[in-house]
């Protein structure tokens, strides 16, 4: 199995925690949760980059586009935190996900050219009606 496969498989398992811990924890009211998430992720991030990142790779950044995103990241955050909060069923901010994954890959065959098989088109329209469907139920 690929490595890109394995991490996503992780991944998808951290998700989901992070979606039923932030949907049903009640200790925390307001905005708390994803702000004390994404302070004390921010630490673990910078001591990642001192150990291992290089000093030149921060140089080179293209910082107007990172504060660009860094901000876009903020309001997906508070958007996120209340889609979870606010849904009846914590999974319905995983459409969005669905939603998010069509939009890049028309972007990517619009603007960069990325190959567009019969077999992607079929599933993406298949996905696009999973939406559809639990979105009007």
């Amino acid at each position: 199995m690929e490595k890109w496969i394995i991490f996503g498989l992780l991944r998808t398992i951290i998700v989901v925690f992070l979606i039923l811990a932030q949907k049903y924890d009640s200790s925390c009211k307001g905005y708390t949760w994803p702000i004390l998430i994404h302070f004390i992720s921010s630490i673990f991030l910078l001591l990642y980059a001192i150990k291992f990142e290089k000093i030149k790779n921060f140089k080179n950044a293209n910082y107007p586009l990172i504060l660009i995103s860094s901000l876009l990241v903020f309001i997906v955050i508070l958007i996120s935190h209340s889609i979870i909060k606010e849904a009846p069923n914590p999974s319905y901010i995983r459409i969005f996900s669905v939603i998010e994954m069509v939009f890049v890959l028309l972007i990517s065959v619009y603007l960069f050219s990325e190959k567009l098989t019969y077999k992607m088109i079929l599933g993406f329209l298949l996905i696009i009606s999973g939406v559809i469907i639990l979105t009007f139920n």
